[in-house]
Order: structure tokens, then sequence, then C-alpha cells
């Protein structure tokens, strides 16, 4: 079955193309190391990790050693002459020996590094903000499972992050009441937009970002929405979209969102300045379409797959 995706007007010259800094000082900020507990399927682990600006940041290492022969194992080659890892998929991971560091117990100096990061058989580099502290380089967990497509997921009243390696991102995104706002969001705005002809629509998406500003809460998302239908034995794709999307709600006293607005970048050459418009700047290295896509539309291919059973 060969499925068709209407995608937004990046050139697929693009792909995973991102511009890294010139070397240069970056101040320093702080780093805390996490305090939630760490299940790696199922399983307790202790990390040297640390929360920075709210958000848990990882050694690759560490992350390939735990993962080490399941589904989502992945090696790290380095290259030290040019500063650079290549993550490959699938590959066995060989221990260096310093993997699983003891836990630090107090806040550290952290700075933006220069690692450069790729994935094995694409030549540009991948987007992914690193801090470097004490000399090594730690990395936000969601990019890498974005990147690795790796069961990220989150219990807030457990404070208990879980690496899953039985699932992929999209697959082990918590459905809390902000993500079934954001889901509701995207099919309400494309529903009807495509005319294939599809008895089925679903979505995916990943949350990049999420910024409050009182009862204000605006969500910068990849969007993936689909159309299926089914005709004899076949599923065929019956028209979607896969694009980056601003989404703002009204929080309620009881908890609940109220959509006040769902922006989508605008067409042709104001695509690119659009965005860079409206999302923060340190987004601006995520939203390759196209980078995104293949994970959700795997995805939203089952959740069709199981409602035409």
């Amino acid at each position: 079955m060969k499925i068709k995706f209407l995608r937004g007007s990046i050139a697929a010259a693009l792909l995973i193309t991102f511009i890294f800094p010139a070397a240069q000082a970056f101040a320093a900020i702080s780093a805390v190391p996490t305090s939630s507990t760490v299940l790696v399927d199922g399983e307790s682990k202790t990390f040297d990790s640390y929360n920075i600006n709210g958000f848990n940041y990882f050694k690759l290492r560490d992350i390939a050693y735990v993962l080490n022969g399941t589904s989502k194992q992945f090696a790290v080659d380095w290259d030290a002459n040019n500063n650079a890892m290549t993550l490959r998929p699938g590959t066995i991971y060989y221990v260096t020996g310093d993997e699983m560091a003891s836990k630090g117990t107090g806040a550290k100096s952290a700075v933006l590094s220069q690692q450069k990061v790729f994935l094995a058989g694409n030549v540009n580099q991948i987007g992914i903000e690193a801090y470097n502290i004490d000399g090594y380089n730690y990395f936000k967990l969601r990019d890498i499972g974005v990147v690795l497509d790796i069961g990220i997921g989150w219990d807030d009243a457990k404070n208990t992050i879980s690496i899953d390696s039985a699932k992929g991102y999209v697959e082990s995104q918590t459905v809390d009441g902000l993500d079934k706002a954001i889901a509701d969001a995207i099919i309400s705005n494309n529903k009807g937009l495509y005319g294939g002809g599809g008895d089925f629509v679903c979505e995916a998406h990943i949350t990049l970002k999420t910024v409050q500003n009182g009862s204000n809460v605006t969500v910068y998302v990849m969007a993936h929405y689909e159309e299926f239908k089914k005709t004899g034995d076949v599923i065929s794709n019956a028209g979607g979209s896969s694009m980056p999307v601003a989404i703002t709600f009204n929080k309620d006293s009881a908890g609940n969102y109220q959509l006040a607005e769902y922006w989508i970048p605008e067409n042709g050459n104001r695509y690119t300045p659009s965005i860079q418009n409206k999302f923060p700047k340190d987004l601006w290295d995520k939203v390759d379409t196209q980078f995104f896509a293949k994970a959700l539309a795997a995805y939203t291919l089952k959740q069709a797959q199981a409602h035409y059973k």
C-alpha cells in the first residue's frame, strides 16, 4: 500500500538541514540533578541526568547502554577530528566503561554544547540541543526519543519518567487533558478540507514546547492529520497534512482547555518567515516537517489498521 502525504512547502533538499552557530562563548546556566524516578522498560535506573529550564537532559551513551539488546538499541560512533557523534539505530552499542556514572548531588554550571550529531545514512546534522556539564554532553531526553523513535513517557502524579523500548515515540505519549485538547483541535481544524472520500479520520502529534502565560497555554506542535478509506482489502490515504502549528487554549479554573487560536504557517515564500515570526527561536531548527513525518504517519496508519479490522 502506498500512502501519499500533503506536506508543508519545505523543499526536500532541506530535510534535516540545520545550521549550528559558530564556536563562541555562551553564558552558563544552572543544571539541577533530575529528581524524577526513571524507569527503563519498567525497571528503575539511576542516571547522571540534569534538569535545565524544566527539561531533563541525559548522556547519549547512558541511553545507548540501557537500551542495548532491545529493539531500540543504537550505537554511538565518535569522530574526534570533527567533534561529531553518529547514531546508528538497530546496531549493538559497545561499552566504553564510563556509562551510568554516579548521580550528581548539587547544581552545576551548564553551557550550550557545540557537539555535532548525525543519524547514520544522513549527511546533515540533527538539530538537537545539548549542554556541556563537566566536559560531558547532555541531550534533552524527548529529543533523543524523537530522533530514535523511543517511547518516552511522563507520570506527573508519580514524578516518574519512563523509557520504553517496546514503543515508538508517538505511541508513548501520555494522554492528559492538554494532549487530548491538542488532538481534538487538530482534527476539528482539518476535517473536511481534503475531499478524498475518507470515512476514518485521525491525528498524531509531537509537542515541541508548551508556554503558559496566566490562563493562556500555547503549545507548539508538529501536527499530522490523515483521512483513510478502505476499498476491498486495501486501506488507502484519502488526504491529509503534516505541518508545524501553534495552538493556544484558555485554561479555566477546573483545568478544562478551550481553543482560542489554531495557527498554521503561510504558504509559499512566506512559509519559513511566518514560522519564525510565530515560534520561539529555540524551535526554528526543529520544525522540518519531513523529519517528523515518518514517525507520525506510522502511528496514524496503525490507527487506521485497527479501525478497519
